[in-house]
């Protein structure tokens, strides 16, 4: 989409190498392929104490929610690990509250190292071509007028979408 050539042959910076050309609209990114790019950050349920059935669900609904996507589209899923930074203090108002939290305090505070995950799932999606678009124009009633790309109706596509 962009052509850098014009003005430097050579890719000898950091930017020549990275994908992004500019932010378009809050948290969304245009990259130098003329795809759209949007990244958010989540935490799920605790998989490991989930059971079969837990599983099979959660399973079900996320391939409900990501096959709705359709063609053109990219996902990248990330995992980011930290060191628990510590056991948060508590105030119980009875004595058997405040023991049972001591004993997980100590259990956690043992030798073994906590971490935390935050998980990032970045979605691009990259528009039809133009040629595609010029021949969808041809054939069937779209937003595409004259076979001319308009972006602002991709981008709130892809905004709607997100």
């Amino acid at each position: 989409m962009l052509n850098l050539s014009e003005y430097r042959s050579k890719a000898d910076r950091l930017a020549d190498h990275l994908p992004w050309a500019a932010l378009v609209a809050p948290g969304i990114v245009l990259n130098k392929d003329g795809s759209f790019q949007r990244t958010l950050r989540f935490r799920g349920p605790d998989l490991e104490s989930a059971t079969e059935a837990e599983l099979v669900g959660i399973c079900a609904r996320a391939n409900n929610a990501l096959r709705r996507l359709g063609s053109g589209w990219a996902l990248f899923f990330e995992a980011e690990r930290t060191e628990a930074l510590g056991y948060p203090n508590s105030h119980f108002p009875d004595a058997a509250s405040w023991l049972v939290d001591e004993e997980r305090r100590a259990a956690f505070e043992g030798k073994v190292a906590h971490y935390e995950s935050r998980y990032h799932l970045t979605l691009v999606f990259m528009p039809p071509p133009d040629a595609q678009a010029r021949a969808e124009s041809t054939l069937v009633d779209s937003h595409y007028s004259r076979g001319e790309r308009d972006w602002r109706q991709d981008l709130a596509r892809f905004r709607d979408e997100t």
